[in-house]
């Protein structure tokens, strides 16, 4: 998985260590990760479970010496785990290695930078789980993505993906490097897609078969979820759930009914169906229905029960970080609002996701935040995941009773609708 983040992060460190002498080894599965890196500088290796967010989640580093790293994982139960490189994340681009730690060995092998496209790092063992979650790849690979690329370098060889008009507008933004310039040529390309003219009726064909072909796969994919009823099948289930983080609740039900049916109660506790039940109930977060209670503390510690909060006011419920500079900005821009409305029956909550409660305190003083602001430490409680909240924070407006009005609210929104109802 390619992912990526604007921000530029601060350094991470291994949380893990301080309590290695507490535990009894004879009673973990021992894991032994053993890699390698070719064609880059790698120095640094991350490793975290599941598929959290390394700005919110513990996050382990495992050096890098002479284009070698190995590391001990000891765990209670087989789990899904990430590697990536540190220097690839710093550059906020980054290429995740998924695997399953398990009794047994894993192999890793990474390449160059993200940025510079450069191969996916790639994974070997002959543990149980592993070696199933790589033969399903395989088999996706080898049934819908080989046959597609053979067709689509044919095309290309016969000069047949793009239109004469759309094949020069490509050389001129292939060879420009002004930055105006780029961006004028992008918008004439997109113009030309939104026209019609971009791609030539050969590459219409091949697109129109393509996106077919991605409906058989995933067909594939959910009658393999159903009929496998492991820790892969789980792992491939909460894949989708990213791919489906847009879409409408009828597209995600086939895949929420197979996780009630078949996921649920086989796996209590496991961190991947904790994230799912909280997509599932995500879902019904919505205008018009109640918010979601919880309770969290503030920086000095003192809890603090949201419905308690907001109670008989209409309120934002501001979901940010310290390290998401477009949520701080929003929520900047609601500072006038409730010095405004303050007295009125209007109210604004903050719940801030943070590694270090120290970022949140910091952010707070430095944009002077007037209101009650809460700490949701490390996913504490998964909060923004329970709201359907991924990666940036997002802003809830609610009634009195606790209805949601806006999702997004902006301050110009939620200024006329304090006029109308105070």
């Amino acid at each position: 998985m390619r992912k990526r983040l604007s921000t530029l992060l601060f350094a991470l460190i291994s949380l893990c260590g301080f309590a290695q002498e507490c535990i009894d080894y004879n009673k973990k599965l021992h894991c032994h990760i053993e890699g390698e890196v070719k064609e880059s500088t790698f120095t640094r290796i991350l490793l975290m479970i599941g598929n959290g967010d390394p700005r919110v989640v513990p996050v382990d580093t495992i050096w890098v010496k002479d284009g070698h790293f190995s590391h001990d994982l000891y765990i209670d139960e087989p789990e899904f785990y990430q590697l990536f490189a540190c220097e690839d994340y710093n550059n906020g681009c980054w290429m995740t290695l998924d695997f399953f730690a398990e009794e047994g060995d894993v192999y890793a092998t990474f390449y160059g930078y993200a940025m510079d496209n450069s191969p996916r790092p790639t994974l070997h063992s002959e543990t149980p789980l592993n070696k199933e979650l790589l033969a399903y790849n395989k088999s996706i690979e080898e049934r819908f993505y080989i046959p597609m690329r053979q067709e689509e370098e044919v095309l290309e060889k016969a000069g047949k993906l793009l239109t004469v008009e759309g094949a020069a507008l490509k050389k001129l933004y292939d060879e420009c490097e002004d930055r105006d310039s780029l961006n004028s040529l992008s918008e004439k390309i997109e113009l030309l897609e939104k026209e019609n003219r971009l791609y030539t009726p050969e590459y219409k064909a091949f697109m129109a078969k393509g996106k077919e072909l991605r409906k058989e796969m995933y067909v594939y994919e959910l009658d393999y979820i159903t009929n496998n009823p492991n820790l892969v099948g789980l792992y491939l289930l909460d894949q989708v759930r990213y791919r489906l983080y847009n879409k409408d609740n009828a597209t995600k039900q086939p895949y929420v009914d197979v996780f009630k049916r078949v996921y649920d109660a086989r796996y209590p506790t496991n961190n991947m169906a904790i994230a799912l039940r909280n997509w599932v109930s995500s879902m019904d977060v919505r205008v018009g229905s109640r918010i979601i209670d919880f309770t969290l503390p503030d920086l000095n510690g003192a809890k603090h029960t949201l419905s308690k909060e907001i109670e008989g006011k209409i309120a934002i419920v501001d979901f940010w970080a310290s390290w998401c500079g477009p949520c701080r900005r929003t929520s900047m821009s609601f500072i006038p609002l409730y010095n405004k409305y303050k007295d009125k029956g209007f109210t604004v909550v903050g719940v801030a996701s943070e590694l270090d409660s120290e970022d949140m305190r910091l952010a707070v003083e430095k944009d002077g935040y007037p209101w009650l602001n809460l700490l949701a430490l490390r996913g504490v409680d998964n909060i923004w995941e329970r709201y359907g909240i991924r990666g940036a924070g997002e802003v809830f407006l609610v009634d009195k009773d606790g209805t949601i009005l806006v999702i997004g609210a902006t301050a110009e929104e939620v200024e006329q609708i304090l006029k109308e109802r105070l």
